[in-house]
Parts: C-alpha cells; sequence; structure tokens
C-alpha cells in the first residue's frame, strides 16, 4: 500500500500517462482532477474548484494522484496530496524547458521532507537522458533518477484498461510491449520501496 504524488508544473511531460500506469500496476486509485478519458475501473475525478481533496478519497491508502499542471506557488490539493503522500514522483522530458520545470517543480515539493523521484520520460537518445541527469544533479545535488524511453505502452494502458496492462501477452504483437512493461515496472518498483520504506 502506498500514496504516491505525481506532479509538475509543466504540461506535456507524462505525468498523467505515469500516474495512470503507476495506478494499474499497485492496482491503486487513480485521483485527478482532469477530465478522467483513461479506461481505469479505480479512476476517481475531483472537481477542479476544489482546494483539498475529499474526505472520503484522502483515506485511500493506495492511490496516485495527479492534479495537472501547478506553476510558481503550490496548488492547495497538491500541498494536501504532499502531506497523505509517502513518495513524490516529477516527470520530465530531456529538452531544457521541461528540466527547468522539473528543478521548479522539485523546489517546490522539497519542503514536504518526502522522498522524490524524477523521471525522465519518453526519451529516444541515451546521450540526451545522460545530460538531462547531468544537468540535474548540477542543480539539485544528488537526488534519484529513472528513465523510461519511448513507448506506446501508456497509450495502451490508457485505451484498454487495468485488465489489458495486467495480461499483456506475446500474441498479437505485443512481444515488445511486454518487454517495455518489465523496464517500467523495474522503475514502479523502485517507486514503491521509496514510498514504503
Amino acid at each position: 500500500m502506498m500514496r504516491c504524488l505525481v506532479v509538475s508544473i509543466k504540461g506535456g511531460v507524462g505525468k498523467s500517462s505515469i500516474a495512470l500506469n503507476l495506478a494499474s500496476y499497485t492496482n491503486g486509485s487513480y485521483i485527478t482532477n482532469d477530465l478522467v478519458t483513461c479506461n481505469n475501473s479505480k479512476a476517481i475525478q475531483i472537481e477542479y474548484n476544489k482546494k483539498v481533496i475529499p474526505l472520503a478519497y484522502s483515506k485511500i491508502q493506495n492511490a496516485v494522484y495527479d492534479f495537472g499542471a501547478m506553476y510558481s506557488q503550490i496548488d492547495p490539493k497538491v500541498s494536501h496530496a504532499t502531506k497523505l503522500c509517502d513518495v513524490i514522483v516529477i516527470p520530465t522530458m530531456t529538452d531544457p524547458r521541461s528540466i527547468q520545470a522539473s528543478i521548479e517543480t522539485y523546489n517546490l515539493v522539497k519542503p514536504s521532507g518526502k522522498p522524490i523521484v524524477i523521471i525522465i520520460n519518453n526519451y529516444i537518445k541515451q546521450n540526451k537522458y545522460d545530460d538531462a541527469v547531468q544537468e540535474l544533479q548540477s542543480v539539485l545535488g544528488e537526488l534519484i533518477v529513472y528513465g523510461i524511453r519511448t513507448t506506446t505502452l501508456f497509450e495502451r494502458v490508457a485505451k484498454d484498461g487495468d485488465d489489458w496492462y495486467q495480461n499483456i501477452h506475446n500474441d498479437h504483437g505485443e512481444f515488445q510491449l511486454n518487454k517495455t512493461r518489465i523496464m517500467h515496472e523495474l522503475v514502479y518498483d523502485e517507486i514503491i520501496k521509496l514510498g514504503t520504506r
């Protein structure tokens, strides 16, 4: 059982995809203020204008929170989620704007004292990943960084749901997606270890 917050001040870095996959992997609830368009039986949508997570949802022990992009200050729901969660995940891409947004997000959530993981998401070239890690560590010091290469796995989970994710098989050309799922799960397992210490 773990509660995780997936957050970034920048949109388009794969935050919702990572949150949804992590919720599917842990069989947890996916709690968001975005329009729920995914095929997840445990998806919960909170109204955008709510300042805090409603009590019924804040009591869920196995949950992944995804509350849209923040800006220069921490959103009240995000602040509430930092108090509830066991670990914080900040997704980023390798481009300079995404890296800068990750640094700013890190500084916004760091006062929570919770373990923070940065996931460099959707990268293709290893040297771009290495450069991004180096930039993050040169500004923030030693921190936990994982990588998830470009994949269609996120889209398939959103479209086909938890059952499909749990039963990816080698038929119908899904061998590569199954290999990708295994690589993702290594990252998710590390996040779970941090969140359950």
